[in-house]
Order: structure tokens, then sequence, then C-alpha cells
């Protein structure tokens, strides 16, 4: 019969460092995960991501997730400015864009959206895109909107 000293030594020997795998192996994970928080945090801060998307480091912390966020496009003809109905078939790339709004997600909408009949006479000059965060009131929760990024494309360039 073995004595509980015996069968504890047994049992680290068992839970001891694999040879040759390196110190650092052990710490990787939480490596990774300190990167992508902190990517996450700067794509915040600087390009207008939804905090509840990249990781979803703090989307517990806001409301502002791209269900609370809308776009505004329009048209700009000669004297008419236009707004532009959203068909079904561009509302996954609208809600792709509301998640992280960079002009070049912006400038690739709005382009798609170049075709877009309206009863106007003229040549479509430019396309501008809005788009605006709800945000509420801590006090009275009264909503109201602010701009996130507006971008206007103007037809012709690249």
């Amino acid at each position: 019969m073995k004595t509980a000293g015996e069968i504890l030594r047994q049992e680290a020997c068992f839970m001891a460092e694999p040879p040759g795998r390196a110190r650092w192996f052990w710490y990787l994970p939480s490596v990774l995960l300190l990167i992508v928080a902190g990517n996450q945090l700067r794509l915040v801060a600087t390009a207008s991501l939804s905090p509840w998307w990249g990781g979803g480091f703090g989307m517990f912390s806001t409301t502002d997730a791209w269900a609370t966020r809308h776009l505004h496009i329009f048209a700009l003809r000669p004297g008419v400015r236009r707004e532009l109905d959203i068909p079904p078939a561009l509302r996954k790339k609208v809600e792709q864009v509301l998640v992280l709004p960079s002009d070049a997600q912006l400038r690739t909408l709005a382009y798609e959206f170049a075709d877009t009949p309206t009863p106007d006479a003229g040549p479509l000059e430019a396309i501008e895109l809005q788009v605006w965060a709800t945000h509420f009131d801590p006090e009275t929760l009264t909503p109201s909107s602010t701009p996130i990024r507006f971008l206007t494309v103007r037809m012709g360039e690249p």
C-alpha cells in the first residue's frame, strides 16, 4: 500500500512541464487575448467600430450596437438632394457598414447605390452617406442621434 506522499509525488511527475515545450507557450493564450482586446479598443476609438463586434470586449457597457445605428443615403443631382431607400438586397452590406463605418466600406456602398434610379433629372454628381448612432439620456432615457461618420463620394472619383 502506497502512502499519500508517494501518490502525490507520482502525480506531480505527470503534471510536470513536458520536455521540449518552452515556458512562453503557456502564456500564449493570455497574450493573444490581450492583443485582440487592445486591437478592438483601438478600432472602437479610431474607426467607430461598434463595441459589440471585433471581440466583444465592452459589449455590455454600451447600447452602441449596429441595431442602434442608422444610415442615411442621399443622391445628389444638380439642385436636388434625395434620400434613397435601402433595397433588401443590400441590407446585409449596410449592416456591415454600420458595424464598422470605415471610409473604404462607405465608398464601396456608395458605388452600390450609384445606379439606384430616382425621379430626378440630371446626372448623378455624388452619393452622400451619413452614419448616426442612437444614444439615450442617462436621466430621462430620451433617445437622440449623434453623427458617427459622414462621407460624400463624387461620381467619377476612384
